[in-house]
């Protein structure tokens, strides 16, 4: 496994991070969801916002109520992120994976595992039992991690576009 530093919420992983997400997620379409289509990365569902990195640069400046893991090679890359995005109803508070991605040339060594194993950790030191994550339905790579990590398939989303 490449050796890789992780740490939370750092400011000079802003920018970084940032570049990085917009780079790799903008390789594949499979990446894209509901969530991608609700917060304007992608106005269509099947392509990616030709601005993507530039938002995710704004998303990660301002993380509202969320926290950021950073993994950096030895080198100072980035080469895997996540975002946990703190959730709460009237009755139940929850977590959300928001987004994660690992350098390419890196996958299968672990990094995936590592992350989603201290989301999990951070999550239950806030007392929270549900963490929730969604995932492009193309994206069977990430699919196999997560049930791997112990995920289920829970619902599937339907959208509809009303106007062109």
């Amino acid at each position: 496994m490449a050796e890789v530093e992780f740490r939370w919420n750092h400011p000079d992983d802003v920018a970084p991070a940032a570049a990085f997400a917009g780079d790799v997620i903008a390789r594949s379409a499979a990446y894209i969801s509901h969530g991608e289509v609700q917060t304007g990365l992608s106005d269509d569902g099947k392509t990616w916002v030709p601005n993507l990195a530039e938002l995710y640069a704004q998303d990660f400046a301002d993380p509202g109520d969320r926290d950021m893991l950073v993994g950096r090679d030895g080198a100072g890359r980035v080469v895997a992120f996540l975002i946990v995005a703190w959730e709460a109803s009237s009755r139940r508070a929850f977590a959300v994976i928001e987004d994660m991605a690992v350098e390419p040339d890196l996958r299968g060594q672990g990094l995936g595992s590592r992350l989603i194993a201290l989301a999990e950790q951070r999550i239950s030191e806030r007392g929270i039992e549900w963490v929730f994550l969604e995932s492009g339905l193309g994206n069977e790579g990430a699919h196999q991690l997560f049930e791997r990590a112990g995920f289920a398939v829970m619902s599937k989303v339907f959208g509809r576009r009303l106007s062109d």
